[in-house]
């Protein structure tokens, strides 16, 4: 069974519109900082060293569905899985609940690659990344509408 990484998240009053509720654009920042968390505890890989190593996931592709609006002061629970593993690439499902309601759900594909001076380069995932991100490979996929 595959893990699922998860952590608490508080919706803060920065995240909000002046009506109170998440302003959509602040779920792409909520759900950048899962990604970093998960590369953090659940890789042999952080954004920090990812920058020393001019080496990293940028991503190319993103999907998401907002599905119910989350409230200053909101206690939240992030979630981060994969729905797949290529040479390059990866997809991660990522979803925002609150009171067992998904607020927002989506995927990222994310390709591996170097930087050559301003140059990102394709490279296959290293081993020991593939490994770590094959314990959150899932059969889940999200059913996005977008």
């Amino acid at each position: 069974m595959a893990l699922v990484f998860e952590q608490p998240v508080r919706i803060r009053w920065s995240h909000c519109d002046p009506a109170g509720i998440v302003y959509h654009p602040q779920y792409f920042v909520i759900l950048n900082g899962l990604m970093e968390d998960f590369f953090r505890e659940c890789t042999t890989l952080s954004y920090e060293e990812s920058v020393r190593q001019r080496f990293g996931f940028p991503i190319v592709g993103i999907r998401s569905d907002f599905c119910a609006p989350s409230r200053h002061g909101d206690e939240c629970i992030g979630k981060v899985w994969i729905e797949s593993i290529g040479k390059t690439s990866v997809r991660f499902a990522l979803t925002l609940e609150c009171e067992g309601q998904i607020r927002v759900q989506a995927t990222e594909t994310a390709v591996c690659v170097e930087a050559h001076g301003q140059t990102l380069e394709k490279t296959a995932i290293p081993a020991d990344l593939r490994a770590a991100f094959e314990k959150y490979l899932s059969t889940e996929t999200l059913a996005l509408r977008a």
